[in-house]
């Protein structure tokens, strides 16, 4: 449990029950503040609209301190998130930026160097923090920038979208690309504390928010089948209590990490959906003029990977129709073409999951129950591929 010094704090917790874990949520009370603070691996996650007074305190030691605060930003969290922090905290009026465009071509080495290279030129040190301040693809790539330079500064996390706030700002996996295949470079690196802050996800277009939720499907049905059956009997389009299902999602992830923090085997269960999807964001990365976002890959992968189940670990039909029929009414079918199969299982063949020449997966045995190290052979890779192109027909 969390324990705090500050007096000013009214602690208390309240105790879920679930069916596979006892999880404590502590709530903080803060000048009539709600928080949420999830316990992690070293670190903690604050989660509430109001957490700008807890940020303050945070870097309060940098205040009249010679060592710098960088923020890493791109142009869309520059613009529209950026300014709330410079308007409740002062201190952001005294940061360096650091902004990078938008997208998943910039998870590359070569925006390393330029990161690297103009935080050596404004006196990084190494008692230095760098903040991200962005999507999934800023904490990948701030979190490899920070871990790296003068061989390890601090850094936190502020997720900007959902995707991020439930997943990616949060487990200490931190990596870039190479040659466009997906997180081929990183290491395991914890940030100092995460900060969520729901009300960013006013700034997102619907297709970002969409996005992002594949990874809250991907965590209740991975976790528990009661959960699955509250998030799918709920309309996305009403959901208006965000923070209370970032709070969910995000202590599902929590305690997969803190079981397994270097994914070695329970963590493995988070792979659901990622093996194939990761090969067709690949795919679409370097094929399509617009391409997927990483949470319409995993909705597509999870959809192969859910029929793939039926066949490996005999996930009831009745259960995988039920999934797929939910994720597909919420995103658009994507145009898989029979003449790019192979080339989607050649670049399966980089998964870092692998080993040999085996295709490692993730997979269900019912809504959750899941099964690690699952070797599936390519006829029924390309088998599910097809499963899925025919859905579009």
């Amino acid at each position: 449990m969390l324990q705090e010094k500050n007096p000013t704090l009214q602690i208390y917790t309240k105790l879920k029950y679930y069916n596979k874990f006892c999880q404590f949520q502590i709530l903080v009370i803060f000048a009539n503040m709600e928080q949420t603070i999830i316990n992690s691996s070293g670190y903690s996650i604050f989660i509430g609209n109001d957490v700008y007074d807890t940020i303050r305190s945070f870097l309060y030691r940098y205040e009249f301190s010679e060592h710098k605060i960088f923020v890493l930003v791109d142009h869309n969290s520059r613009r529209y998130c950026l300014p709330r922090l410079m308007s409740n905290i002062q201190l952001f009026q005294k940061v360096h930026i650091l902004e990078v465009p938008n997208g998943e071509e910039i998870k590359d080495i070569s925006y390393c160097q330029k990161l690297w290279q103009e935080m050596a030129d404004n006196n990084a040190d190494r008692n230095s923090i760098l903040i991200n301040l962005g999507g999934g693809v800023i904490s990948d790539l701030g979190g490899f920038v920070a871990a790296t330079f003068k061989r390890g500064i601090s850094f936190l996390n502020i997720p900007t979208t959902l995707l991020s706030m439930v997943d990616a700002s949060i487990g200490g996996k931190v990596g870039i690309d190479m040659k466009g295949l997906k997180n081929q470079i990183g290491l395991f690196s914890n940030p100092q504390v995460v900060f969520v802050i729901p009300e960013f996800l006013d700034t997102l277009p619907r297709r970002q928010l969409v996005a992002g939720f594949s990874e809250v499907i991907k965590h209740a049905i991975i976790y528990e089948k009661n959960y699955w059956e509250e998030l799918s009997n709920q309309s996305f389009d009403e959901i208006k209590d965000w923070k209370e299902l970032i709070d969910w999602s995000v202590e599902v992830k929590n305690n997969f990490i803190t079981e397994d923090p270097l994914d070695k085997g329970f963590r493995k269960v988070l792979n659901f959906g990622h093996t194939i999807g990761h090969a067709i964001e690949t795919f679409s990365f370097q094929n399509d003029n617009e391409f997927l976002l990483h949470g319409e890959a995993i909705a597509i992968g999870m959809i192969c990977e859910l029929y793939i189940s039926s066949k490996v670990t005999r996930l009831p039909k009745s259960e995988m129709d039920e999934v797929i029929h939910y994720i597909s009414s919420l995103f658009n079918h994507y145009p898989l073409r029979s003449g790019n199969f192979d080339l989607i299982l050649d670049i399966m063949k980089h998964d870092k999951k692998n080993t040999g020449n085996n295709y490692n997966f993730t997979l269900l045995s019912s809504i959750g129950n899941s099964m690690i190290n699952q070797d599936v052979d390519a006829k029924l890779i390309l088998d599910s591929l097809r499963f899925y192109q025919n859905l579009g027909s």
